[in-house]
């Protein structure tokens, strides 16, 4: 038997054990937000399913703790460096559910959409929740959301009770009337107190609500909101968007209680949706320069025409998805947020307009929502009867912008608590500490009530590292060796240190590359990898193409969204090229000559199909003509073909004599029939002369294309190069390194896999230290711990539930991207090899 002595010493290590066996899969981790602009290495993460394993968890790890959700708060609000980071988004089961009291209890992890997909079978919706149903209930109650619910407020008004893990480890109930201070602390503290682990909450009918809207001046609003809104039982949602840039002219949409029959008949928004029309109208109103009159006089007036009644679950149940952009690496879209008593508006917006205004800020929207008085949180951002005013803006990621949007930041805060108002703590963390002060005036209470739970400062993140000082001394993590060796190098004397991977003496290392240089056809133009991109999008929407028509008509297919994927691309591979490389004139015209033919060639498809081509598709039967047959199967062989060889190369010509000679003049459906031989033939003939022209052309610019791609590799056995007679050895060098041949395009990334799968490393390829790779993935997974960086994605058109991804991979890091990749069984769609 253990003495009583020893007994929490083998508890402890019991316990310690266990959470290293939990993280040590993901240890050592960068946790971002959805802007990306705020990267944090934390020591572990922990993704418990169960209340135990955050426990035990809370009890055991010595170093500081933090709890994440869906990462939506934009100021690192969710991590703190060497820490740990509870990630609560497997913990998302319903505990118990009373359709009679209309109150169920969750755990903390779920997100609203799954509240809401199991509610609505009953007729009930949330009582109170932000737009977007993405968030999970964990992370809305520790900012204490509002949404744009009239006669609401911020979310603690819907909470009956919630059960809290402190920093010891213990865990509590709290709620208005038990544990008080706790319940007003914990809700709306941003994970000071410890992890609210179940939340339960009232619940709402779920009642049939018709758009109302209207466009006034900004003078007539408040007047407009008192007498008709704010007292009016039948209004359940109600906001006010200012138009930019001027901020003097409000859209006032509201949705009303009816009987009215719904002309929306799904019951929530359904989520397969690309949203690629959204991300492009943002691009429009931020980038160009009529955008946002273009929304005000166009986009809206057409948005908000003709009646729309719906279920309140569908009005709620929208998806952060649409606001998304195709990448954040040079910019990104951005939230804040100001709460002004209602009586202030006239003097607080010109004055917000001045500020974004004198700063040029690119904003995109600010919407105003209205909430009455916090009943009692410690960091209650509504202390009266205020309006919100949700500015969207987008903003550059350098640390140039960084610092601008930090000056403006900071005038739009004086502003607001010039008013005796707030600004609300779930974005960038750019006010001073005498600003958060005149924000929150309640902040000593909140600390001192800190200090009585955490009296370690155990729970932390980026929000309370800048703002709560303890008194006693922040403990640390233990940190964690890593065993690589490091070489402290003279850069003036090495040629590029990110590709220094083998631990070979300096000068040895020097030598190797000076021989890699020295081999014709070895150095490649890393700015390739990405601006083949959209050409390799001409594979892509082919093969789409092709694998629709098999069971689909050719009138359906999404040509012009198609068209606008193509320059969608163009695009995010010219940003991710534009301040990096030199610009190649040769190759960009090049794209833009494939990519105005492309867009003539789906443009005229596009408006044929859906003219003539669906007449004569309605005028079939329920079996495809031979003629339909045929086309599937050419689209088909086409996509074959080009995976390997240049499209120019594909024989037109003798598909066009096949049409004819291999299918009947006479059969069912005639006029289908002969349309589909007119217009194919129309087509192939068409192709193989341009085809022809384009094959002379590019001969003539650039030769005959280049077969291998060198690349230079570690752990090269012979069983790696066993049955692959297409991989040959170069060069072996006194480092160990082998230089390798492999075959380019489709069957590069085919020998690449299997290089990895037989445990072979890469150093450099074609002399470059960064890949480019795109990989089809689930519409709706997340890729925060991947090696590599997600540059942007996009929907798959033809499978909404799919979505392709481009990540920028260092060489040194490409088997592990690809092996993380291929454990969740994920398409490796292509490495572009330059």
């Amino acid at each position: 038997m253990f003495s009583l002595r020893l007994r929490p010493l083998l508890r402890s290590a019991v316990l310690l054990t266990l959470l290293a066996g939990q993280l040590c899969a993901i240890a050592g981790t960068t946790i971002n937000d959805v802007t990306q602009i705020n990267p944090i290495e934390v020591q572990r993460v922990l993704a418990p399913r169960t209340i135990n394993e955050i426990v035990d968890a809370v009890k055991a790890y010595p170093g500081p703790i933090s709890v994440g959700g869906g990462r939506y708060s934009m100021g690192g609000q969710t991590a703190t460096e060497r820490g740990l980071q509870i990630d609560m988004r497997q913990f998302d089961k319903v505990v118990s559910f009373s359709k009679e009291k209309k109150e169920l209890t969750v755990q903390a992890g779920i997100t609203w959409r799954k509240i809401q997909t199991f509610i609505d079978p009953h007729d009930l919706s949330l009582q109170i929740m932000q737009t977007y149903s993405n968030f999970t209930v964990g992370g809305s109650l520790s900012v204490n959301v509002h949404g744009r619910y009239i006669g609401q407020g911020p979310l603690v008004f819907s909470v009956k009770s919630i059960r809290v893990v402190l920093p010891s480890g213990k865990l509590v109930n709290a709620s208005p009337t038990e544990n008080q201070a706790i319940f007003y602390g914990a809700i709306g503290g941003y994970g000071a107190m410890g992890v609210i682990v179940e939340a339960t909450l009232a619940l709402a009918d779920n009642v049939k609500v018709e758009r109302k809207s209207v466009v006034m001046p900004l003078a007539a609003y408040k007047e407009f909101f008192i007498k008709n809104i704010r007292d009016d039982a039948g209004v359940i949602f109600h906001n006010a968007d200012i138009y930019p840039n001027d901020l003097d002219t409000v859209r006032v949409t509201s949705y009303v209680k009816t009987d009215k029959p719904v002309t929306v008949k799904d019951r929530l928004i359904p989520q397969d949706q690309s949203y690629w029309v959204d991300r492009s109208a943002f691009w429009i109103m931020s980038e160009a320069p009529f955008g946002k009159a273009f929304r005000q006089y166009i986009i809206d007036p057409y948005m908000f025409s003709g009646e729309q009644i719906e279920w309140r679950n569908y009005e709620a149940s929208y998806d952060v998805k649409e606001l998304e952009p195709s990448s954040r690496k040079d910019s990104t879209y951005v939230l804040q947020e100001y709460f002004v008593p209602v009586d202030k508006l006239e003097e607080f917006v010109p004055k917000m307009a001045d500020i974004l205004k004198r700063h040029k800020v690119n904003t995109i929207n600010v919407s105003i929502r209205h909430a009455k008085q916090d009943p009692g949180t410690l960091l209650a951002w509504a202390r009266s009867e205020v309006f919100a005013y949700v500015l969207y803006y987008k903003q550059g990621t350098s640390d140039a912008d960084r610092k601008a949007v930090r000056a403006w930041t900071r005038e739009l805060i004086d502003a607001a608590t010039s008013f005796n108002g707030a600004y609300y703590l779930p974005y960038q963390i750019h006010a001073t500490n005498q600003q958060f002060r005149a924000a929150y005036p309640n902040a000593d209470a909140f600390f001192a009530l800190k200090k009585s739970l955490d009296p370690a400062n155990k729970f932390r993140n980026k929000l309370w590292d800048a703002y709560y000082k303890p008194a006693l001394e922040q403990p640390t993590a233990p940190s964690v060796k890593s065993p690589a060796t490091t070489i402290d190098l003279n850069p003036a004397k090495i040629f590029d240190s990110k590709l220094l991977a083998s631990g070979a003496a300096p000068e040895v290392q020097a030598r190797i590359h000076a021989e890699l240089l020295a081999i014709k056809g070895y150095k490649r133009d890393e700015a390739q990898t990405y601006l083949t991109l959209p050409e390799w999008f001409l594979v892509y929407s082919p093969d789409e193409y092709a694998r629709f028509l098999k069971t689909k008509a050719p009138s359906a297919f999404p040509y012009f969204g198609s068209i606008a994927q193509f320059w969608g691309y163009y695009r995010d591979a010219y940003t991710a090229t534009k301040d990096r490389y030199p610009f190649n004139w040769g190759y960009h015209v090049m794209v833009f000559v494939i990519g105005s033919s492309y867009t003539v060639e789906n443009a005229i498809k596009g408006i044929y199909e859906n003219t003539i081509g669906r007449v004569t598709e309605a005028l079939r039967g329920n079996d495809m003509t031979e003629e339909d047959v045929f086309a599937a199967k050419v689209a088909q062989e086409y996509v074959d073909f080009i995976r390997v060889d240049p499209w120019y190369e594909f024989a037109f010509a003798s598909r066009l004599q096949k049409l004819w000679a291999g299918t009947a003049l006479s059969g069912p459906d005639m006029i289908r029939k002969w349309e589909r031989k007119l217009i194919l033939s129309i087509e192939y003939a068409a192709k193989a002369q341009y085809a022809m022209i384009i094959k002379l052309a590019s001969k003539a610019a650039y030769g005959d294309a280049d077969s291998e791609m060198l690349i230079l590799a570690a752990g090269v056995t012979p069983d790696a190069l066993k049955d692959q007679p297409k991989i040959k050895i170069v060069k072996q060098f006194e480092d160990g390194s082998i230089l390798l041949s492999l075959p380019r395009y489709e069957e590069f990334r085919d020998s690449v896999m299997r290089l990895v799968g037989k445990g072979v490393r890469f150093r450099e390829i074609a002399g470059n230290g960064d890949i480019l790779i795109t990989s089809v993935v689930p519409a709706e997974w997340r890729y925060d711990l991947l090696a590599g960086k997600v540059l942007f994605e996009k929907p798959i058109l033809t499978g909404p539930l799919a979505k392709r991804i481009a990540i920028n991979v260092p060489v040194k890091s490409l088997d592990q991207v690809l092996s993380q990749l291929t454990a969740k069984k994920f398409l490796i769609e292509h490495i572009y090899d330059y």
